[in-house]
């Protein structure tokens, strides 16, 4: 059994979310403090430890999910546990907790976004490299039900021209989402972007190195979604993720099987990236919809 750390997001979705398809919950404990009630399970590992600054949110999970320590430091799992996640804490500061795991080589994933700096997400990727550490950040988009589908019959719309990707919430912290989801679609090699809205109301014209373009768009005050329509030389398809159940557990399995293997399941230049557009994104709105080169 691959015993697992949470680190860190107690009070927030992801950390709950992630608890329960590893560990399964006590139903009426979770529908009295309004946890998230999934269904699926991620079978060979558990979350054995769990670490929070707020400690009774952090005993609130492990009695729901049946996590059998609560740690008072989160160095503790070190030597104890055989991954750890790194929960989001809505914060985006929740990166900087991953440094004493990267340092002592245990596979590790940093929850979405990697940081609202690339100079920041440089410095902790080649941190993972240089003490030889397995190591991933993603949007669980990246795994969603949807997208798979998508990918498995993309050939019918022959060659993707053109497409958009929009999603609610605010561009770097939750347009990961949106983006994502298009980048696994479109592939790597993006030359340029431009943001033609503002924040909160951001419009993000992607170009890629062979000239096609897409837009991003991510508006605080819309309704919860994530959608795509995608166009080719062939046909057009829309693709809208609902199966939360889906991409959370998919996203988990993958980093399960890093732990196992110590192989990432996508490279790390992938979700650089995915952090320099949407930095860059945000500059661009700040000075004017300018066009800026990754």
């Amino acid at each position: 059994m691959i015993r697992i750390g949470m680190v860190g997001g107690a009070k927030s979705w992801h950390a709950k979310s992630f608890s329960e398809m590893f560990n399964g919950y006590d139903e009426a404990l979770a529908r009295q403090h309004n946890f998230p009630l999934y269904k699926a399970r991620v079978e060979g590992a558990r979350v054995t430890h769990i670490w929070d600054p707020d400690r009774e949110a952090g005993e609130l999970i492990a009695k729901i999910c049946g996590i059998e320590n609560v740690v008072p430091y989160m160095e503790e799992m070190i030597g104890k546990v055989d991954g750890v996640i790194i929960a989001d804490d809505t914060t985006m500061k929740h990166q900087r907790r991953a440094i004493p795991f990267l340092r002592a080589g245990l596979p590790t994933f940093v929850d979405k976004p990697l940081s609202p700096s690339i100079e920041e997400a440089e410095e902790l990727i080649s941190f993972a490299k240089e003490n030889n550490t397995p190591f991933m950040s993603c949007s669980a988009l990246r795994y969603a039900k949807e997208v798979e589908e998508f990918l498995s019959q993309k050939e019918e719309i022959g060659e993707i021209l053109t497409g958009n990707s929009i999603c609610s919430g605010d561009l770097i912290f939750y347009g990961i989402h949106a983006l994502e989801q298009l980048y696994v679609c479109i592939g790597p090699g993006i030359k340029c972007v431009q943001n033609v809205g503002e924040e909160g109301k951001d419009i993000v014209v992607i170009t890629k190195g062979d000239g096609r373009k897409f837009i991003l768009t991510v508006y605080k005050e819309i309704s919860y979604l994530f959608q795509m329509n995608l166009y080719g030389s062939k046909g057009w398809r829309e693709v809208r993720v609902e199966d939360s159940d889906y991409f959370y557990s998919n996203m988990l399995r993958a980093f399960v099987r890093m732990v196992e293997t110590r192989e990432p399941p996508f490279p790390v230049e992938e979700t650089l990236e995915i952090i320099k557009t949407l930095v860059l994104a945000r500059r661009s709105a700040q000075r004017g919809g300018e066009v800026i080169y990754l």
